[in-house]
């Protein structure tokens, strides 16, 4: 190793330290509702990326090497260093940025919303969702979903976009968007064409979703709040009730089957739901190959493992990771990492996760699965709406709480065929236009991804299925995927692997 990549080796543990000590921090508030000290950890951080000699250091080698593997090391620590010394004012609107942000996860983790006058957990509003045959029940479950819009508003969330909107600016990047994508080794051209595509499979979903409205509802048209009541009818299997205290051994026994031990990894799930505690699911990748933790919400459903696959497929990709490569971690883009969680989270459906619970009516359930299928398939391009939504709070103008709903709802009537069905639409609940924005395209491509790896893996290996052969599975997704997913930007690792440019090809 030269002495320019040990000197960014040394930044990038100092900066590893920094961060799992916040990332500790951000757990105890994520599952607890205390703030030890959030805002202070970010400080640190933002201290230490401020520091103008350690940021000379690496642009000195950046600008003159030419090993790729140093170079991409020294691109990755230019990218945290850089936003601090741009300006003063980049660096004001940074802080307000992260205080602003805090307070409004705050808002998100401890609300709960009600439903008739009763408070309700997210886990209560998915079973209703689910498995209440009243419509009028579903319609106030999903509704309840909107309560918090009115609390972020008042928090601050349009002024949050805005300041985003103001850093872009004083960043001198064209928009929000666009500068978050560059981060990413993306640009806009990867989304072209995707409006368009979602428009010819409109008539596809259109068609599908009829058929079912007629089934199930009596009626001609899926609501919102009928769309997971219809999948729990094609596939009763889903709401099987389970006894989660034993979830361990069932995400054990599957994960087995790739040759993975999962008592080998120090990985901490933290399940169920409490006041103060967030309702979503998350992997917390504290420290690589060392520390991983999970916070999800379940209660007593077959389906609630889809979460746990999900998340257990981000703790193990975690320590799958080589500690060593620490900066070339930081290059890991979100699409390999939802992909990778997305891909353990989709056997759900598949046998070699299911027969743990159905061993006397695997041919049932199996037919139960097959049927879900025309479904999936249909509203295959459903995150679309969602994805340009996430990105047009920071390309349209945004002035109040009317200039969002107007938004929301014309993306659901045009990509989704979804008519407004309430005073305001359902949008604020999900947290990722908080904490985490221009980020949902990750989960979507990460499927795209999959698809991708599965068909390049039964192409080379002779297989049907990729669990014919999960272990050689498993050597081919390191091999291919996460060895060298922090060294290149991910259109060149997608390229690299399926020789061509990525693609919707692989879903559609």
């Amino acid at each position: 190793m030269s002495d320019q990549s040990k000197k960014l080796l040394e930044i990038g543990k100092e900066l590893k330290e920094l961060s799992v000590k916040s990332g500790r921090l951000g757990w105890a508030y994520y599952t607890t509702g205390y703030d030890f000290g959030i805002q202070e950890s970010y400080d640190k951080i933002t201290d230490y990326l401020k520091d103008k000699k350690r940021f000379e250091t690496v642009c000195a080698i950046r600008d003159k090497t030419t090993d790729t593997e140093e170079k991409r090391m020294a691109d990755l620590l230019f990218d945290s260093f850089e936003r601090f010394h741009l300006s003063d004012e980049v660096t004001r609107i940074t802080k307000e940025i992260q205080v602003l942000t805090n307070k409004l996860s705050g808002i998100l983790n401890t609300h709960r919303s009600h439903i008739d006058g009763k408070e309700v957990t997210s886990l209560e509003i998915q079973q209703i969702l689910s498995e209440s045959p009243d419509r009028e029940l579903r319609k106030k479950a999903f509704l309840a979903r909107a309560q918090v819009n009115r609390p972020m508003l008042e928090g601050g969330f349009i002024d949050l976009i805005k300041l985003r909107k103001e850093y872009a600016r004083a960043y001198g990047a064209d928009d929000y968007v666009s500068m978050s994508l560059e981060k990413q080794d993306l640009n806009t051209d990867i989304f072209k064409g995707w409006e368009e595509s979602v428009q010819q499979k409109l008539p596809e979903m259109k068609k599908v979703r009829e058929k079912y409205a007629q089934k199930y509802l009596k009626d001609n048209t899926v609501r919102p709040w009928d769309e997971d009541y219809i999948r729990g009818q094609l596939a009763p299997a889903l709401n099987t009730q389970v006894n989660m205290t034993n979830f361990y051994d069932y995400i054990r026994t599957f994960f087995a089957h790739f040759g993975y031990n999962l008592d080998d990894y120090n990985i901490t799930y933290d399940l169920f739901s409490r006041r103060n505690k967030s309702e979503w699911g998350y992997n917390f990748p504290i420290e690589t190959a060392k520390d991983s933790r999970i916070l999800a919400n379940i209660k007593d459903r077959f389906h609630e493992f889809r979460v746990l696959l999900h998340e257990t497929g981000h703790a193990l990709h975690s320590y799958l990771n080589d500690p060593e490569k620490i900066v070339l971690n930081m290059g890991i883009s979100g699409i390999i990492s939802e992909g990778i969680a997305n891909l353990f989270g989709g056997f759900l459906t598949k046998p070699l996760f299911y027969s743990q619970f159905f061993s006397d009516n695997l041919k049932e359930v199996k037919e139960q699965f097959a049927a879900l299928k025309e479904w999936q398939e249909a509203h295959i391009l459903q995150p679309v709406a969602g994805i340009l939504f996430d990105q047009r709070l920071y390309t349209a103008s945004i002035e109040n709480a009317e200039d969002i709903h107007a938004l929301k709802w014309s993306l659901d009537q045009n990509l989704n065929a979804v008519e407004p069905y309430g005073d305001e639409p359902v949008w604020a609940y999900r947290i990722h236009h908080t904490t985490h924005p221009i980020y949902l395209h990750n989960y979507f491509m990460g499927d795209v991804t999959c698809a991708m790896l599965e068909e390049t893996f039964k192409k080379r290996s002779g297989v049907e299925q990729i669990e014919e052969k999960p272990e050689e599975f498993a050597r081919f997704l390191y091999d291919e995927v996460i060895s060298p997913s922090g060294l290149y930007p991910y259109p060149e690792l997608f390229k690299k692997i399926a020789g061509e440019e990525f693609s919707l090809k692989y879903i559609l």
